[in-house]
């Protein structure tokens, strides 16, 4: 499905809209910038997204203040444009604040939107197989149903982001053979991989895979990424995890 970005910005003359757009643009991602007192107006925003017959169309305020009132007559006018278009999917997300790091935060909201737009909580992100009496598959709500979830990684990994589960707890109850002594994971990414051993991958192991109510993106290593902390080795941080192997 074809995926569009808007930006909206509450007055014609926030010029940094402009500049995070272009910014956006030239790392690749498709965004129009929209105003909602002034021009370029939302609905031409929209309407240049249908025109490149984008089929979900993410819309993220940007430098509003705190203001519902503000907030409901965007809602209300891009509630009146998609009447008028059913088969797009439009979605208004959180507004965006000011700070330093305006490209990177936008960079963050378009995607968790998208992730939000595209996932599917019960659609399987990772396998787990090998020595196991079955292999087992985890959507992101069983991973959310993990009982002991490690909300803040940071405090494990200093400078790292986001939610995680342990390896420990991912097994627990799995069923795991004797004679498993390493685990693999396999990335998405081309057929890379890293093996571990098994018990310092069940000691230490952490799989991040969400952003707060959101998916890990895969532009930061979703949709499993994997650290091992107290370790020395480079390969005990792998992204795009799809499948642990048991093997012995």
């Amino acid at each position: 499905m074809t995926q569009a970005t808007i930006l909206v910005a509450p007055r014609a003359d926030d010029n940094c809209l402009i500049q995070v757009v272009d910014a956006l643009t030239h790392r690749g991602i498709a965004a129009e910038a929209g105003v909602l007192d002034g021009r370029p107006p939302i609905e031409d925003a929209l309407a240049a997204c249908v025109q490149r017959e984008a089929e979900r169309i993410a819309v993220l305020p940007f430098l509003f203040r705190e203001d519902e009132q503000v907030f409901r007559r965007l809602r209300q006018r891009v509630q009146r444009f998609h009447d008028d278009h059913a088969n797009t999917e439009i979605h208004v997300a959180p507004a965006v604040g000011f700070d330093a790091r305006l490209v990177e935060i936008a960079q963050d909201y378009i995607d968790q939107t998208v992730s939000g737009l595209h996932n599917d909580a019960g659609a399987p992100l990772m396998t787990v197989d090998g020595c196991l009496p079955g292999p087992m598959v985890f959507t992101y709500a069983d991973l959310r149903r993990v009982s002991d979830q490690i909300e803040d990684v940071g405090h494990v990994i200093p400078g790292r982001r986001g939610s995680a589960v342990s390896v420990a707890d991912l097994l627990r109850g799995a069923g795991v053979s004797a004679g498993a002594r390493h685990a693999v994971f396999h990335s998405a990414d081309d057929g890379y991989y890293a093996r571990v051993s098994l018990a310092t991958a069940v000691e230490h192991g952490i799989l991040v895979y969400r952003i707060g109510d959101h998916p890990l993106p895969e532009r930061m290593g979703g949709p499993l990424r994997l650290f091992v902390p107290e370790t020395d080795d480079r390969c005990a941080n792998v992204k795009n995890v799809v499948r642990i192997e048991l093997v012995r």
